[in-house]
């Protein structure tokens, strides 16, 4: 447990945490060993855990078996994966693979809540890392369709050009094939984080 105490301190969305709220993060973890090619997350299913790379490497898949199969992304070594699960409760957008033999530390949905509501440092954590995630979608919205479209990264609708917001796969089915992930809004972020919030304004 000491030395996977001292690795969740070095990833970026524990860093600020002290010992005592990391060793209760890791009450509510678990170690779990894959190997290469085998499946961690399966896109379309229902898990509410965040999954931090102890060792290994792991691929991001879109439709995985499909003719239009797409990898998103290839995290490693302290990179974290699995969080929009934990805030939205919907199903998995993507599936995971080990890209080698990987381990990884399992963090329940109760265990990062509980860490949430001590320390306001992973929301801000949480909220940089789906910043990035929202300006390389604009990016890709502008590059397919022409314009610079607002999204909420909570609720997934997307404000079109009469003002108003529609679902983000209306919207897509309407307009282009391209797959999305998501984040959070601030009006989300508050209703879902009031505690954070409450801090700042005393």
């Amino acid at each position: 447990m000491t030395t996977e105490l001292e690795f969740l301190a070095q990833v970026p969305i524990f860093s600020r945490l002290s010992r005592d709220e990391l060793r209760r993060v890791l009450d509510h973890a678990e170690r779990q060993e894959y190997q290469a090619g085998e499946e961690i997350i399966r896109e379309g299913e229902t898990d509410a855990r965040l999954f931090v790379i102890l060792e290994g490497a792991i691929d991001v898949i879109k439709d995985r078996g499909a003719p239009n199969e797409k990898t998103f992304a290839t995290m490693g070594i302290r990179e974290y994966f699995g969080e929009m699960a934990l805030i939205d409760n919907l199903a998995r957008s993507a599936t995971v693979v080990a890209r080698k033999a990987t381990s990884v530390l399992c963090i329940d949905q109760k265990g990062l809540c509980e860490a949430i509501e001590k320390n306001s440092s992973i929301a801000m954590e949480l909220l940089k890392m789906f910043s990035q995630r929202i300006r390389a979608l604009e990016k890709c919205l502008v590059k397919n369709l022409g314009g610079l479209l607002p999204i909420c990264m909570n609720c997934k609708s997307i404000r079109d050009q009469s003002g108003s917001w529609v679902k983000l796969e209306d919207y897509i089915s309407d307009h282009t094939e391209a797959d999305f992930t998501h984040g959070i809004c601030p009006e989300c972020h508050r209703r879902l984080y009031p505690r954070h919030f409450a801090k700042k304004e005393t």
